[in-house]
């Protein structure tokens, strides 16, 4: 898309600019875009708007490893014949450094996207004399939505960051100083207040891809919520209940590419197939490594990139019986070692086929199976249409039961967390005790949300990561061979990553997380 081009011209012109000497004359290329033939109309604005939401795939192509591998839902496939992902590994097994690739990328993503948000919003300071004010005031609510969403991510993977809210023009305001953690909230509920104020919710179904007050709303609640301000996330997410959402009668239909942006998804990042940088392919990691061609996606491939987010027997174990979204998030690869000790799938059965003991040399890999949809739209390899689901509306529900429930208001959540299990197929629930009723929601967000990227942050929020990685972690070390007698050592300090070492090297101010 466009967007990509224009974006990048000028985030590397303004930088540029800002070494020039007062007393030059400015001269702009002509027949580029360039800072000084753009931000002149309307359609302008939209177009460095639609590039703020670039680096939303970016941060989600790497999340899973940071937000999901890091829990007890996911792990990997161990591939003693390739160690070149070990780096991936040690996100999982809480043996990360400052040095981590994935680290460095999720931090890179989400300052791209906080720097293009900026420049649209400093720009509107002096909006087109065709920009009508319901046009900025939607202009601004999506970008301020979108950088609250960046900085929400930050905050919660880095802890105290640096906080740009204007423009990055020179050296001089390009490196700033760690601000402390209060303080980037108090921006991040700035930017979404604002952004809630001015968004209107979706107009219809399907919807275009952008965010709206649903999200807005949402992500406002649950940062409250993060901050353990039930009081203000309830009448936020009651707010979202009046928005025309709804649960989709199939779960598995919700993640299906052919129901983009659907009634129930509140946001989700756009992907789409092609050869302009915008598909997904995340299946192709999910499923097991095969290093010899194989057919398994309905395209041959040799897939070396797999083996990541794999499903953890802990998680398999607490579906309850006749849970329809078992069958739904997680799949099955059969197959057998050739002589080479390779893997060679046979192909993809349902994870309630009872025969899934292995006999004759037979292995079952699990896999995420949320984005394995076939046939795939296009031949070209790792190229798929899959979004990736941020807020549905099931999240939204399941928020506001407990958010209720911490107030003390048990019986008046059981009604939200009832609409959930009952679309899995589930009888009603019944609990009214304050602490097991706790457990009950965390446990159906866990079902529900699985590999969504929820479950490590609901365990940090709820004071529960410690506890629960600790006692996970003694069962993989137990379990698992090839984990050194270091890993899962499940600290305070291990509740954030460290700080990209590039980014302390080149802004030695930023100094470094405890423990790293």
């Amino acid at each position: 898309m466009k967007y990509y081009f224009v974006c990048g011209v000028l985030g590397v012109l303004v930088f540029g600019l800002g070494a020039c000497k007062k007393d030059f004359v400015t001269k702009y290329p002509e027949g580029q875009v360039n800072e000084g033939n753009f931000f002149k109309s309307v359609g302008d604005f939209q177009e460095a708007l639609a590039g703020a939401y670039g680096p939303l795939r970016d941060a989600a192509n790497v999340a899973f490893y940071m937000e999901e591998m890091r829990s007890d839902n996911t792990h990997y496939d161990y591939n003693s014949k390739d160690r070149g992902g070990a780096t991936s590994e040690q996100l999982s097994d809480f043996m990360d450094n400052s040095a981590n690739p994935t680290i460095l990328a999720l931090w890179t993503a989400d300052y791209m996207g906080i720097q293009r948000t900026d420049i649209v919003l400093n720009k509107l300071a002096t909006p087109p004399s065709d920009m009508v004010d319901s046009v900025k005031n939607q202009i601004i609510g999506e970008a301020k939505a979108l950088r609250a969403h960046y900085y929400f991510e930050l905050v919660r993977c880095y802890g105290a960051v640096p906080l740009y809210l204007h423009e990055v023009t020179n050296a001089q305001n390009a490196f700033l100083g760690r601000s402390p953690v209060d303080s980037v909230y108090g921006q991040i509920i700035s930017d979404l207040t604002d952004a809630v104020a001015k968004l209107a919710p979706p107009s219809g179904f399907p919807q275009s891809g952008r965010v709206t007050k649903g999200m807005a709303s949402t992500e406002l609640a649950l940062v409250y919520m993060t901050l353990h301000q039930y009081d203000k996330a309830q009448p936020l997410l009651q707010s979202v209940t009046q928005m025309g959402y709804a649960l989709l009668p199939s779960y598995a239909a919700v993640f299906d590419p052919a129901n983009k942006n659907n009634q129930e998804s509140v946001f989700e990042v756009q992907y789409k197939t092609g050869t302009d940088n915008q598909a997904s392919q995340f299946i192709y990691y999910f499923i097991p490594v095969t290093p010899h061609t194989t057919n398994i996606l309905g395209v041959d491939y040799n897939n070396t990139e797999g083996g990541w987010n794999t499903p953890t027997d802990d998680l398999v174990t607490t579906y309850e019986k006749g849970d329809k979204r078992l069958d739904a998030s997680i799949g099955v690869v059969k197959g057998k070692l050739d002589d080479n000790a390779d893997f060679q799938p046979d192909g993809v059965i349902s994870i309630l086929n009872p025969d899934t003991t292995a006999e004759n040399g037979e292995l079952y890999k699990k896999f995420v199976k949320k984005q394995f949809h076939l046939p795939l739209k296009t031949p070209l390899i790792y190229n798929t249409d899959d979004d990736w689901p941020v807020y549905r509306y099931a999240d939204v529900l399941l928020l506001l039961a407990e958010t209720l429930n911490e107030q003390g208001q048990s019986a008046a959540a059981l009604p939200y967390l009832n609409q959930v299990r009952a679309r899995a197929g589930l009888a009603p629930s019944t609990v009214t005790d304050q602490s097991a009723l706790r457990d009950t929601i965390a446990h159906e967000r866990r079902v529900e949300l699985a590999f969504e990227n929820k479950r490590w942050f609901d365990l940090v929020r709820t004071g529960q990561a410690l506890t629960v990685m600790s006692a996970y972690g003694v069962k993989q070390r137990a379990t698992l061979p090839y984990l050194l007698p270091q890993s899962y050592n499940v600290t305070q300090n291990k509740l954030i990553y460290a700080i990209p070492s590039r980014e302390v090297q080149v802004n030695p101010g930023l100094g470094q997380n405890p423990g790293y």
